[in-house]
């Protein structure tokens, strides 16, 4: 969803006649580290992680976007989602997926990654929750903030807002 929100904003930034060899001089201060979470967090998907693996990634993520939160509109998005998404999996040993959003969805849940939602699920409402039958996944509230973040950060440099 963050890739597709990132590609959506350089095209409705540059639609309302913004200029894209702006991106150019974003100059995200700590990108190293930025990288390294968003790598993190790609591994995750494919290996069968432990949550400290996510846990890691979603922190990288959002002490980057926190660092640069002055200079670069769109960073608080992305510092609020990716904490959201650590602390739930920080508090449930991987992020909590329901069983009826993945049925909605026709998607599967991830090992390494999902754990099943309960009644004993700490901060449920951070949980992957909201199912998308068009793509087969199931989103948590992060994930969509995330995803905000996502969008603004390209569409307002683009667009030198």
């Amino acid at each position: 969803m963050l890739a597709s929100a990132l590609a959506a904003g350089i095209i409705f930034g540059w639609l309302l006649r913004g200029d894209v060899r702006r991106l150019a001089t974003l100059g995200v201060k700590w990108w190293p580290l930025l990288l390294v979470g968003v790598a993190l967090r790609l591994v995750a998907e494919f290996i069968r992680a432990d949550a400290a693996l996510l846990v890691v990634a979603f922190s990288s993520i959002a002490v980057v976007a926190l660092r640069n939160v002055r200079r670069v509109p769109g960073s608080a998005f992305l510092a609020a989602g990716a904490l959201m998404n650590g602390l739930v999996v920080a508090a449930n040993g991987g992020m909590p997926v329901d069983r009826g959003a993945l049925a909605i969805a026709a998607a599967s849940p991830t090992p390494g990654l999902h754990v099943e939602l309960t009644d004993q699920t700490m901060f449920p409402l951070l949980a992957d929750v909201i199912p998308v039958r068009l793509t087969h996944v199931v989103y948590s509230a992060g994930d969509l903030v995330l995803a905000v973040g996502g969008f603004l950060v390209p569409f307002r440099w683009v667009r030198h807002e």
